[in-house]
């Protein structure tokens, strides 16, 4: 995934509403996923399994094939911190507009 300016509370608001799910956030390479796992609603955060990423780094060199910083970041899955979690997609937005929201979100 490319660099990616800062989506904003607004837009993933709306993405959400429109249930356009998953939703990549963060500046300027995703860190954060708004998605739904196991029956919630969540915003969590991307974890990159740093084996994982050595591996899939030597066999792109190995190939002659770039290893860029999308490649490492594309490999974040949801697996981390949960910043905000609701049954449905009605309580996920009224903790979205009610938390703190980072600006490189």
């Amino acid at each position: 995934m490319a660099p990616m300016a800062p989506m904003g509370r607004k837009r993933a608001v709306e993405l959400v509403k429109t249930r356009r799910l998953p939703v990549w956030l963060g500046a300027p390479h995703p860190s954060v996923m708004i998605l739904e796992q196991d029956t919630k609603f969540r915003i969590r955060q991307l974890v990159i399994d740093a084996a994982e990423a050595e591996r899939a780094s030597a066999e792109a060199l190995a190939q002659g094939e770039p290893w860029m910083p999308e490649q490492y970041y594309d490999l974040g899955k949801p697996a981390g911190e949960i910043y905000a979690e609701a049954d449905t997609v009605e309580g996920l937005i009224v903790l979205m507009k009610n938390m703190r929201w980072p600006d490189e979100w």
